[in-house]
């Protein structure tokens, strides 16, 4: 099933489904304009992580992790396309462990990560403080994915955008969607406020306003969970460094500590709050000491599209076949972005997947 496809949003999702489904020929209109309050994309701190808070019986975990490798080709080409730097890095990520409890726990998760065959190790406390001298002094050793690494999430929607259109010919209108448009049971366009855009296909991802669009079959149960973030100068002489602990993470980005992050499900409120960024404040602190006492250069809050089971929503609505969905990425928007580019343009051409997509199948949402 190919043709032309309007894809219903244009945050860092919606610009890796256009640049797929573009780069494979495909005629694409992208329906974005621009960013709205809260936006996921131009809030989060773009960490390329999939071990981070993985468990056992995870059923994302390899995609997660084919998703993060699939930058490794994917960057460098965007980055020619474009001129653009996408500030992307495979340096590794760090999980402290402050408590005895954290210990276990952290080499838990390294024992069964390592019987799937992934890449991570320990490292003693020793090793930790010579890989980053100014984490905090209780932290008592750590797990090392060393594959893991992050990007410039703004960078990376920008790329994908502007290849999109200038290499592959996709259309980019600055108006949103509001409806969507059906001839008996297949979606034949969306309506705008200005337009109406026919299309012999539909990808509906728009974040946290995914289910906002009208005409939807039925329900789409996505919810926007509210994230904050501050930024403080990097600490002094510290090698650049990705570093989770004490519930939350401090990445270094462009001479930057971008430290976050809240989980707050208030609606579509995206402002910050005091008590969220002294939350913020307190996590900075205790991976980096040098933290403490330095005020925040600024701060931001995101909100997150999260699916009534965590896990995303991508490929076909069950009962209408030329619908797709790539939406509820959650916390790993920036992690899966490209990856569910290239699995929408896969399910747009019926090419073969050669892994299991259930976990992520639209058809789990609305159960015959």
């Amino acid at each position: 099933m190919a043709g032309n496809v309007i894809v219903v949003g244009g945050g860092v999702v919606g610009a890796a489904c256009a640049h797929a489904l573009a780069r494979r020929g495909l005629s694409v209109t992208v329906l974005d304009p621009g960013p709205p309050p809260g936006s996921a994309t131009l809030a989060a701190a773009g960490m390329l992580a999939p071990f981070a808070e993985a468990e056992p019986d995870d059923p994302m975990l390899g995609l997660a992790v084919r998703a993060r490798d699939h930058y490794a080709t994917l960057v460098p080409e965007l980055e020619e396309e474009t001129g653009l730097s996408l500030l992307y890095r495979t340096d590794g990520i760090v999980e402290l462990a402050f408590t005895e409890e954290d210990v276990d726990t952290l080499r838990g998760a390294i024992s069964w990560q390592r019987q799937s065959g992934f890449t991570v190790n320990w490292i003693s406390a020793e090793e930790l403080h010579d890989l980053h001298p100014g984490v905090g002094p209780t932290a008592l050793g750590a797990a090392l994915a060393p594959e893991d690494g992050g990007i410039d999430p703004v960078a990376l929607r920008q790329a994908l955008l502007t290849s999109a259109q200038r290499v592959h010919g996709a259309t980019i209108v600055a108006e949103a969607a509001e409806q969507l448009l059906f001839e008996g049971e297949r979606v034949c366009g969306v309506r705008t406020a200005s337009d109406t855009h026919t299309a012999e296909s539909v990808v509906i991802a728009a974040g946290a306003w995914s289910g906002r669009v009208r005409g939807l079959p039925r329900s789409l149960p996505i919810e926007p969970v509210r994230g904050q973030i501050a930024t403080f100068p990097w600490p002094e002489g510290e090698p650049p460094a990705i570093v989770y602990g004490a519930h939350g993470y401090v990445m270094e980005r462009d001479g930057a500590a971008i430290a976050g992050s809240t989980m707050e499900r208030v609606g579509f409120d995206a402002a910050t709050t005091p008590e969220g960024i002294q939350r913020i404040r307190g996590i900075a602190a205790r991976i980096f000491p040098a933290l403490a006492d330095i005020e925040p250069t600024d701060t931001w809050a995101g909100l997150r599209p999260m699916s009534r089971d965590g896990r995303p929503i991508i490929g076909r609505d069950p009962l209408v076949p030329n619908l797709l969905y790539a939406a509820g990425h959650g916390r790993n928007g920036i992690l899966l972005a490209a990856m569910t580019g290239d699995l929408i343009a896969q399910i747009q051409l019926d090419e073969e997947i050669d892994y299991d997509l259930s976990p992520i199948d639209p058809a789990r949402i609305w159960p015959a």
